[in-house]
């Protein structure tokens, strides 16, 4: 939120511009420390509400044999990631089941095997995010919810003119950083390193709520492990064909494989009598619940 001090907007636009030219882990830190400061990221708490997905390309139709192929990956095999780093693991979900088919790039012909979750009873999932204030500010709405929309456009209406611009532009600098494109190139030094600092700062964050690299509007999270195991549930799997792919996130796909449940050491219950069902008209991965 906007409260006390606020770092003069051409103080900031140096600043990030310094934090950006930069591949030196302290040097990127020290920078994000001093944005930190003066930003209070915006957070709220997700309900059992929606699903969350993700995805993961399989070499054939039969898919993944454990669930554990499909989540987070064990400490010991944890490579750097964009918010994560190496033997740090994240659940990296998309709110969204086509965002989740982008995220991994699938193309026509790939079978993806796709598990969706969501949060376990009346649970809460308390994140923040990135990436919101700019939308509203651009649009007037949020992208989460009406609710939340409306309660950032009460902020941004209270707040003077010079604070609002370095309110805007700090919350814009720190979502592109997450959402970079070309962050691999640069093994996500400045990503992981934003990611940490949110969490050190905020360690009652479960999870952090960003922009979709790979599809406009979407929106992605990044779960701590032991939050994702204590708070989420699988609420279906399922493998598709993707029988095409066109601009802008539309695909069309075949659902080969639907799950009745799992054993308790994860192995995947198939359902055996399930047929094939051909998108868009009728369901998509797994609206079935296992």
């Amino acid at each position: 939120m906007v409260k006390g001090k606020v770092l003069p907007i051409a103080y900031l636009q140096n600043l990030s511009r310094s934090i950006l030219g930069s591949t030196i882990a302290f040097e990127i830190e020290k920078g994000l420390r001093i944005v930190l400061e003066y930003y209070g990221i915006i957070n709220f708490s997700l309900g059992n509400t929606l699903p969350f997905w993700r995805g993961r390309i399989c070499p054939t139709s039969d898919g993944f044999k454990n669930i554990k192929e499909l989540s987070y990956p064990p400490r010991e095999l944890t490579k750097a990631g964009r918010l994560n780093d190496t033997r740090a693991p994240l659940l990296y979900l998309s709110m969204n089941n086509l965002a989740s088919l982008e995220e991994v790039n699938a193309s026509k012909g790939n079978y993806v095997h796709s598990i969706a979750y969501k949060i376990i009873g009346d649970n809460k999932l308390r994140c923040g995010i990135l990436g919101e204030i700019t939308h509203v500010a651009r649009s007037g709405r949020a992208l989460i919810s009406e609710e939340l929309g409306t309660h950032l456009n009460r902020i941004l209406n209270k707040t003077e003119y010079e604070a609002g611009k370095s309110f805007v532009f700090t919350d814009a600098f720190l979502s592109s950083i997450l959402r970079d494109r070309s962050a691999s190139k640069t093994n996500y030094i400045h990503s992981r390193t934003l990611a940490k600092l949110i969490f050190e700062k905020h360690p009652g964050f479960a999870a952090i709520v960003y922009p979709s690299i790979a599809l406009e509007s979407a929106m992605n999270l990044a779960i701590k492990p032991e939050s994702a195991d204590r708070l989420l549930e699988i609420f279906g799997i399922s493998v598709m064909r993707i029988r095409d792919k066109y601009d802008y996130g539309i695909f069309d796909f075949e659902l080969l494989r639907n799950a009745k449940g799992y054993e308790k050491d994860g192995d995947i219950r198939w359902d055996k009598k399930f047929k094939p069902i051909i998108s868009p008209r009728t369901v998509s991965p797994g609206d079935q619940n296992t």
